[in-house]
């Protein structure tokens, strides 16, 4: 399921923003889909609230409320594709910052040639960067169908209760695998370091060789067994 947010104040756009969308990548991608809406500000931080993984967006920044949604879309989800609309009058330095990081931009007043190229554009780069061969994430099932989860995104894996945990820092997310199977598969910035976990080299902090523990980034305390510890003790020269 590939997720695309879309923003905007005015219901009139978001209907326009659907419908193309929807015609897009109808024509050049077989798979789900999914183009969630909000011109409510409250629905859309109730909607994020639950850390949702996003592909792409195209987020509203003519003031705080969405500077703010688009900067809180960063942070959750650093692949992610966005598109940023606004006003001719509202200063790029409101929205041109590491915090967001947009690929793309339409300015009001829109037109609908204007809104298929920057979309056709936005759904072409996605597919050809994260298409049939991604190996930038990690495709799961869930209930909701198949979910990519992109590993710049993962802390670290955990089994337990016969699954596998997908840590995020903001979400979690379920599959059913062994730990074995999967360290097979993983990039090689991901470290074995108990039987029920796999860590992120990329966000470790600490490695606290005296307490059999790492420290990740986000804070998260992880244990270092005996029969991984020797890997961890390079790395904390």
């Amino acid at each position: 399921m590939i997720c695309m947010l879309l923003y905007s104040h005015e219901k009139k756009e978001l209907t326009v923003f659907d419908k193309l969308g929807r015609e897009l990548v109808s024509r050049i991608s077989s798979d789900d889909w999914t183009f969630p809406g909000f011109y409510d500000h409250k629905k859309l931080q109730a909607y994020l609230s639950r850390n949702p993984i996003i592909d792409l967006t195209c987020v509203e920044v003519i003031n705080r409320d969405g500077v703010e949604a688009a900067e809180l879309m960063r942070k959750t989800n650093r692949e992610m594709y966005m598109i940023l609309l606004t006003n001719a009058d509202v200063s790029p330095t409101v929205y041109i910052k590491p915090t967001i990081m947009p690929a793309s931009l339409l300015l009001r007043p829109l037109n609908t040639e204007t809104v298929k190229s920057v979309f056709s554009e936005a759904f072409k780069d996605y597919i050809m960067r994260f298409g049939q061969d991604d190996k930038k994430a990690l495709m799961i099932e869930t209930r909701d169908g198949r979910q990519r989860i992109p590993f710049l995104n993962i802390l670290y894996f955990e089994s337990r209760e016969k699954k596998i945990y997908i840590n995020t820092g903001s979400a979690e997310f379920s599959f059913y695998d062994t730990l074995d199977h999967l360290e097979e598969s993983l990039p090689d910035d991901f470290l074995r370091c108990h039987r029920s976990f796999i860590v992120a080299r990329r966000y470790v902090r600490t490695i606290l060789l005296s307490q059999n523990t790492i420290v990740l980034e986000d804070g998260s305390a992880i244990p270092l067994s005996r029969t991984y510890k020797a890997v961890f003790k390079v790395l904390d020269r």
